[in-house]
Parts: structure tokens; C-alpha cells; sequence
């Protein structure tokens, strides 16, 4: 399965100590994929150059967790590219962005997201 993140779902490891990959799994009940929007790289990146000391930690550990998946080419925005690839193969959305998780929601696409800020949970059915 793949699973499509955003900046915020990658920071969640440096952050709050979390291994998404095998959270994702136990959620999923199955082997996932990250695909990884390329503005969503951009911007880890830029906070891991220019973000508060424990942002510029939890962006390159998420810049870590880039290698591990895909990157995906694509032009804007983060999240309107999320949305977007989201919206054409009906991937599953990894987020903690409140605003995206709600748009995604409203047009059908499961959304995994931080819960208690302890484990991940999936909002929406998965075909």
C-alpha cells in the first residue's frame, strides 16, 4: 500500500519519538509505501536550513525517511499537490495538518494522523 505524507506526518519521529513506518504497518495490518511529494521535500529542507532547533532535528529526520520512499515530482504547493495526487488514485494521506486532513476527508480520502500524540490513527475507510 502507499501512503502519500506531508511535511508534518514526516517530522512526527523527531518530534514525538514515533516510528511511523512501523506504526503504519500495525494500522494497515500490511507492508506501505511512502510517497513523498516533491515540495514537500522542499520544505523539509527548508525548516531543517532555517527552522527553530527542534524543527531543524525533526526535518532531518524526515529528510531520512524520504530515502526510504518515493519522491514524486510535481509543481506547487504541498498540500494542493497532496490533494491532487491524492484525489487521482485515492492513496491513503498521512498528515497532522488539521486543515488538509478536512479537505481530504471532505472529497473521501482516508487519512492517517496523529492521535494522543502517542500513536497514529486512520479517519476514513480503506478500500
Amino acid at each position: 500500500m502507499q501512503v502519500i505524507v506531508d511535511t508534518s506526518f514526516l517530522m512526527i519521529p523527531g518530534i514525538f519519538g514515533i516510528d511511523v513506518m512501523n506504526e503504519l504497518e500495525r494500522l494497515l495490518e500490511r507492508p506501505c509505501k511512502l510517497l513523498i511529494p516533491s515540495p514537500v521535500v522542499r520544505e523539509l529542507r527548508q525548516i531543517s536550513e532555517r527552522g527553530k532547533p527542534e524543527e531543524k532535528v525533526a526535518a532531518r529526520v524526515g529528510l531520512l525517511l524520504v530515502k526510504r520512499g518515493s519522491t514524486v515530482s510535481v509543481k506547487g504547493k504541498a498540500d494542493e499537490c497532496i490533494l491532487k495526487l491524492a484525489g487521482k488514485k485515492r492513496y491513503v494521506v498521512g498528515t497532522t495538518d488539521s486543515a488538509l486532513r478536512k479537505e481530504l476527508r471532505c472529497i473521501g480520502i482516508p487519512v492517517i494522523y496523529l492521535r494522543q500524540k502517542s500513536h497514529l490513527a486512520l479517519d476514513g475507510q480503506i478500500g
